[in-house]
């Protein structure tokens, strides 16, 4: 069974890949053996290639943080059938074939795209993870406006009332994000404060932070009395720097934010619901993802170059 392992961490992620001859996954009582049909590339696969996630793995390690296919082998005591359709949150997902227990997998609709459904545990769930408690008529501000996770966050902002600022380098996106949900766009320096409280149709409760370095500082500013900064990105910086002022005399909260870790804290009813949700989300086109390419497994290292590509628009897929 071909499976992609990192060998080492380092800047060019496509030397750090290999695929191997890797042992038949054994199917637990409780659970089932899934075929993997599709894998995406993402940012925090990239993290761990180069060297810079949190954690830090022995070598070699097993890559990717999601995927999707559909169910060939059942335990004695699964709730799953085979042929049923998963979505994968988690590990090492580039593989042919993985064993989970049923409560670690999303079930979908049989006739969901299997790619769409390969990209909908990170991007998608991390989107709805962030407004988590933002209820309909409050106002938040995220950076990285242009960004895949902002543009889910902007569609879910929409469908769920809620008053999105997206913060953008410069002023090229801002027709396309207002048309995507944006409430408004606001070019960010250093008079961010100023631009988003003057945009800002209710007080600003939630900021959501994928850039860090000094942009964690600016939106910290940027918040009302009771708000908070939600952390959940490194594309600009692998450091949080903020105004020790508005840390200490402010009412204002900053925290960080792991999809997989709040994935596991929904309590399983709002699970189930919150699926429901972002499967119809997809299948209605808001929330669909687009694919630039497709790769073999065995090509992986040819998909890693073409996802570090100038100019790319659209995810790279590892298919079967």
């Amino acid at each position: 069974m071909k499976q992609v392992v990192c060998t080492h961490a380092a800047a060019d992620p496509a030397t750090t890949v290999q695929v191997i001859d890797a042992p038949e996954p054994v199917c637990p009582e409780r659970g089932v053996v899934v075929a993997v049909a599709a894998r995406p590339i993402n940012p925090a696969d990239l993290l761990l290639l180069q060297g810079r996630h949190v954690f830090t793995p022995d070598y070699p390690a097993p890559v990717g943080i999601e995927g999707a296919g559909r169910v060939v082998e059942v335990g004695a005591h699964s709730r799953l059938q085979v042929g049923a359709l998963v979505a994968i949150p988690f590990g090492g997902t580039w593989r042919e074939r993985m064993a989970f227990a049923d409560d670690d997998l999303l079930p979908l609709p049989s006739s969901f795209d299997p790619e769409q459904a390969a990209m909908l545990s990170v991007n998608p769930v991390t989107a709805a993870g962030l407004l988590e408690g933002v209820p309909k008529g409050a106002c938040i501000a995220l950076n990285a406006g242009t960004s895949a996770v902002s543009a889910l966050v902007l569609s879910l902002c929409r469908a769920r009332g809620i008053a999105a600022l997206a913060v953008v380098r410069d002023a090229a996106s801002a027709e396309a994000l207002r048309a995507r949900g944006a409430h408004a766009v606001v070019v960010d320096g250093p008079d961010l404060r100023a631009s988003l409280r003057a945009a800002a149709p209710a007080p600003i409760t939630r900021a959501l932070d994928a850039v860090a370095g000094d942009a964690s500082g600016r939106l910290l500013e940027a918040l009302d009395e009771g708000g908070e900064l939600v952390v959940y990105g490194l594309l600009g910086d692998d450091r949080v720097r903020l105004p020790a002022t508005q840390v200490v005399f402010r009412d204002v909260t900053v925290r960080g934010y792991s999809r997989l870790r709040a994935l596991k804290a929904l309590p399983p009813a709002r699970r189930v619901e919150l699926t429901a949700e972002l499967v119809a989300l997809v299948a209605s086109g808001e929330l669909a993802s687009t694919v630039e390419a497709r790769y073999p497994l065995d090509a992986v290292a040819e998909a890693l170059a073409h996802h570090e590509r100038p100019g790319r628009r659209g995810k790279i897929l590892l298919t079967s």
